[in-house]
């Protein structure tokens, strides 16, 4: 909801860098598309290492700067500290966490730092000029356009350099009422964005059943990113409830673009720590799939079904994405992001999980397996209670434990990161010698000739 610029909001903004120094005309315009939240004690505003180009500005409550163990300093509403944007380094150099309630403004770099439109027009491709009153309305729209993928969340997050791209390269098109935009079964080339209208996803399970509405999607919500990338036929319908106004990208632009630098993957090691920190299992499988064999703490939400599910979902949440190959993950992390939701794919999913978790994992998928089995060799507790003596030695002895185990995850993290890349390197170093021997040997057939 747009900021009024006369409420008492509005005039502590105001003071704030650099809103301070803008002409009223363009702190206007500003303030239409500030983002106010609030959030409850404990809630991450960031964390360390996020790269999203947003800034934050405190309204109301603390803010705690952390980086663990250890309290860097305290942001307090009102003070001097607070004009400023919270520790705006990327990528962020420490966690800002909600010491009791807080309100706080949210805005994208890209309003403070807008594209000249200048630029895209030195971008145009000379063969795809045309004639010079088209040229004139794009130009008037330029702007239109720019404002309209900003309100995108996912869109948000890409590097301010993208966006003019993705701008050139939307199309505008119309539909009308009760049409089909896209439909089941066929190979997809564009990605979606709703300017105006509303239009119905619908899906069927098998060729003669019925259709299953799945979600009513308006203005400003995006569809067909899935058959993008997963390159699969499109899995659901989408056909117009009302005449329509869609702005579509190109499969090519949409994966260069948008989808390569939105995604964040990590390995299958590092899922152990960031369930410990609080994060969210999704398996995105189908459910046979899933019956099949499954970690434990994995929750089953097919990728089908994902946006009936996004209501029961927490954006406070890390949600990490299973499947199979990556692949129907890298769909269903798209949708989630597009909502604002923060997503971690396992990169190349089951594919790459340890022989030995996968065998506990089919255990417990037979049901073979006890409660106190699980897919993460994690101690188990001690009953102290029957030796009080020893009660506070052993308190003790378990953060310490809990100190050293945490020290072990990250350690093995770091050299699972390491051989990765070095396995990533050697690959490219191969191609490369093998470039070198082609140019060598066709050195050597020039200088005979």
């Amino acid at each position: 909801m747009p900021v009024d610029i006369d409420s008492p909001e509005g005039h502590i903004i105001r003071k704030m860098i650099p809103f301070s120094t803008m002409p009223n005309n363009i702190f206007k315009v500003i303030c239409g598309k500030i983002v106010i939240e609030n959030a409850r004690s404990g809630t991450f505003l960031f964390k360390r290492g996020d790269t999203k180009n947003d800034l934050f500005y405190l309204l109301k409550g603390e803010v705690s700067l952390e980086v663990a163990p250890l309290k860097m300093e305290i942001i307090k509403a009102g003070t001097e500290s607070s004009r400023f944007a919270i520790a705006h380094q990327l990528p962020r150099k420490v966690n800002a966490v909600a010491k009791g309630a807080v309100r706080f403004l949210r805005l994208n770099t890209i309003f403070i730092n807008p594209p000249d439109p200048k630029e895209l027009e030195k971008k145009a491709e000379p063969e795809k000029k045309e004639a010079a009153e088209i040229v004139e309305a794009k130009q008037e729209d330029n702007q239109d356009s720019i404002s309209t993928l900003l309100m995108i969340p996912i869109v948000r997050s890409l590097p301010p350099a993208n966006i003019p791209q993705i701008n050139e390269g939307l199309e505008e098109v119309r539909i009308e009422k009760d049409k089909f935009i896209i439909k089941q079964g066929e190979f997809g080339d564009f990605y979606y964005l709703i300017k105006s209208g509303e239009c119905l996803v619908s899906r069927k399970n098998s060729k003669h059943s019925k259709s299953i509405k799945i979600a009513k999607l308006q203005v400003w919500d995006t569809f067909g990113e899935e058959a993008l990338i997963s390159g699969e036929p499109r899995g659901e319908t989408v056909s117009a409830l009302t005449d329509m106004v869609l702005l579509r990208l190109h499969k090519d632009k949409f994966l260069k673009l948008i989808k390569e630098p939105s995604l964040d993957y990590i390995y299958f090691i590092e899922t152990e720590l960031l369930l410990d920190e609080g994060a969210v299992l999704l398996d995105v499988r189908p459910p046979d799939e899933y019956e099949r064999i499954h970690l434990p703490e994995a929750i089953n939400t097919p990728l089908f079904s994902l946006r009936m599910e996004l209501k029961s979902l927490d954006k406070n949440k890390v949600y990490l994405l299973i499947c199979n190959n990556g692949k129907v993950s890298e769909s269903a992390a798209f949708l989630l992001k597009s909502y604002n939701f923060t997503v971690k794919i396992i990169r190349d999913g089951m594919r790459k999980v340890p022989q030995e978790t996968l065998v506990e994992a089919q255990k417990l998928s037979e049901g073979s397996s006890s409660h106190d089995d699980v897919v993460f060799n994690k101690a188990r507790s001690i009953n102290v209670e029957a030796i009080p003596s020893m009660a506070n030695t052993n308190d003790a002895l378990s953060e310490e434990n809990k100190l050293l185990s945490k020290n072990l995850k990250e350690l093995k993290i770091r050299l699972a990161r390491v051989e990765n890349e070095k396995k990533e390197l050697e690959e490219k170093y191969k191609s490369l010698f093998k470039q070198a021997e082609r140019f060598k040997s066709m050195l050597d057939t020039l200088t005979k000739n």
